[in-house]
């Protein structure tokens, strides 16, 4: 048996590995370090502990931590009408062009799934560039019509619930 244990699977561009990262869902002792993640992220975003602690109640955040439990990522969202509200993932600048922003995207949509949740909708700010929208247009979020900084993705719902549960078809019959 060998000493060393295969090396785990990867996220990141090819032929740049790095160490794998902890996802975990953060709580009410988080909101210190996701303001200052906030912050670092987007520094002319004025979110408080108080705002934070406010997106923690009437939704969640996840986040994505190194191996010293430091934030590298988080995309949180919140309750909002029929669908989601999801604000732009945060992601320390160091740690940009990595794949984490679309790996926390893609398991926020999974879980709205889950929960049939029609929608996600997310805001972008004027001061966000082009680079932020193209960025979400790829992942499948379209303008609202009318207002091209507010895009939306079709998730879940009742299509979503009515596909899991009708009985599946059988071969040959």
């Amino acid at each position: 048996m060998p000493d060393t244990l295969p090396s785990p699977a990867v996220l990141g561009r090819p032929g740049h590995a790095y160490e794998a990262a902890r996802l975990r869902w953060a709580t009410s002792k988080d909101v210190p370090h996701l303001v200052a993640l906030w912050r670092a992220a987007y520094p002319d975003d004025a979110t408080d502990a108080e705002q934070m602690a406010e997106w923690l109640e009437h939704g969640g955040a996840l986040t994505l931590q190194d191996r010293d439990g430091t934030l590298l990522a988080a995309l949180r969202w919140r309750d909002e009408g029929d669908g989601w509200r999801v604000d732009r993932v945060a992601t320390r600048p160091t740690a940009r062009g990595l794949g984490y922003g679309r790996w926390l995207t893609t398991k926020v949509e999974a879980l709205a799934i889950k929960h049939s949740v029609p929608f996600l909708d997310l805001e972008l700010p004027d001061a966000d560039g082009e680079d932020q929208l193209a960025y979400y247009r790829r992942m499948g979020y379209t303008p609202n019509e009318g207002d091209e900084r507010t895009l939306r993705k079709v998730v879940g719902g009742e299509w979503q619930t009515v596909a899991t549960t009708a009985a599946p078809a059988t071969v040959g019959a």
